[in-house]
């Protein structure tokens, strides 16, 4: 394991840890600041689906831009949109603010979600790509720890500075606007980032050269999607509805839910070395099964906090090693590909299934409505797990394939 990264890597580690923040503050609030607005559930629902369909629509655009412009100049142009769309929503008068801030913030996560992961590969070799994929992740997460932490409080303090209400939409606002904030933060490192120098792939923009790697690779990503927008998004609405908890203790459980998952993230170079890629992603997603179960349905708010520490970091960490191992697996040319193929699949579920959600707590009381929906994610996530042994671990197995074996060098490129 080595933290021997370049100086660009570090540039957009950088950037990621103040997204990370910003993405904590925007989770938080967002829903709250939804219904500040005068939104109902089923808004919620479209407002929580629309980057994530902004996403899947200009994933494609994105590739064919980052094989024309690079990977670097196009998280730059990434970035600078997802401040302006942070902005446009945070300063939203309505449903037709909202939408805006939230279409362009999605087109601006399009380009960095399809040239991030490229980005790093560029700028990384097989004995690095592990560790640099965990570390980005384990920085974003820590990032939401302080995010939720400090993010839980602003309401207060800015309730207490102009004597309003801290659940109030002046309240809210602020929270987001300190959001945009550090996302503007963000932008200085990205400034700094510079093109690997790799030529540019030949041919069709959007040809795919090892199509049935890649379809086993974004499969179990379709099922967690799907599952993940039924519930995942409205956490802090179920645990605030159910338990009756205020903001700043609502961030602070986010917050400890953030440092465990960033921990564990950095514990899976570790754990890869014992198990082999593919096992260890198996390993800590079936592992979490049973925690989503005791966070949807426990009657108690520390089982439920413990149960949302345990899931988010057994499911989200594995995350990082799954991505390295793809970017691995696939040729060069196929990188940015998958990253857009991946994106369009997981957010079209997470999407479809936000959007459902939202009618289901429309229609239903609301025990039974989350009852439903955590029961739907459960299903869905299991599916996922099946997905991958079946898709990727068992061939892996049977060929010999060193992703599948205990104290496993990475696998050569195509």
């Amino acid at each position: 394991m080595t933290w021997k990264f370049s100086r660009q890597v570090w540039l957009y580690l950088a950037s990621a840890f103040t997204f990370g923040l910003s993405q904590a503050f925007a989770a938080l609030f967002l829903n709250f600041y939804l219904r500040a607005l005068g939104l109902g559930a089923e808004w919620q629902g479209l407002l929580n689906a629309l980057p994530a369909l902004t996403l899947a629509g200009l994933s494609l655009p994105a590739v064919a831009l980052a094989r024309r412009i690079s990977n670097a100049r196009t998280i730059q142009l990434g970035s600078v949109l997802s401040v302006a769309g942070a902005l446009v929503l945070a300063t939203a008068g309505g449903p037709a603010g909202a939408i805006a801030g939230a279409l362009v913030q999605g087109a601006g996560a399009a380009m960095l979600m399809v040239a991030g992961s490229p980005f790093m590969a560029n700028h990384s070799d097989e004995k690095s790509r592990v560790t640099l994929f965990s570390v980005q992740s384990a920085l974003m997460t820590g990032a939401g720890f302080l995010g939720n932490l400090f993010g839980g409080r602003v309401p207060e303090l800015y309730a207490a500075a102009t004597a309003t209400e801290p659940d109030g939409l002046g309240a809210l606002r602020a929270a987001l606007l300190v959001s945009a904030g550090f996302q503007l933060a963000g932008l200085v490192p990205v400034l700094f980032l510079r093109p690997s120098g790799k030529p540019r792939p030949e041919g069709r923009s959007f040809a795919i050269r090892d199509k049935l790697t890649m379809g086993r690779l974004v499969a179990p990503n379709v099922l967690v999607g799907l599952g993940a927008g039924a519930t995942i998004p409205f956490l802090n609405v179920f645990i605030e509805g159910k338990f009756r908890v205020d903001y700043a203790s609502l961030g602070t459980l986010f917050a400890w839910t953030s440092l465990a998952t960033a921990a564990t993230a950095l514990l899976q170079p570790l754990l890869v070395r014992r198990l082999g890629q593919l096992t260890a992603v198996l390993a800590v997603q079936a592992a979490s099964l049973p925690f989503l179960a005791v966070l949807g349905f426990a009657p108690q708010l520390w089982m439920v906090a413990a149960a949302l520490f345990t899931r988010g970091a057994l499911m989200n960490a594995a995350g990082p090693v799954y991505t390295a191992y793809a970017m691995t697996a696939l040729p060069d040319e196929d990188r940015p590909m998958y990253s857009a193929v991946n994106v369009i699949a997981w957010d079209l579920g997470w999407a479809a299934s936000s959007i459902l959600s939202g009618v289901v707590r429309g229609a239903l009381p609301f025990g039974l409505a989350f009852n439903l929906l955590f029961g739907w994610t459960l299903l869905m996530y299991a599916g996922s797990v099946l997905a991958i042994y079946l898709g990727l671990y068992r061939p892996a197995r049977r060929s010999g394939h060193p992703a599948a074996r205990a104290t496993a060098p990475l696998p050569e490129q195509s």
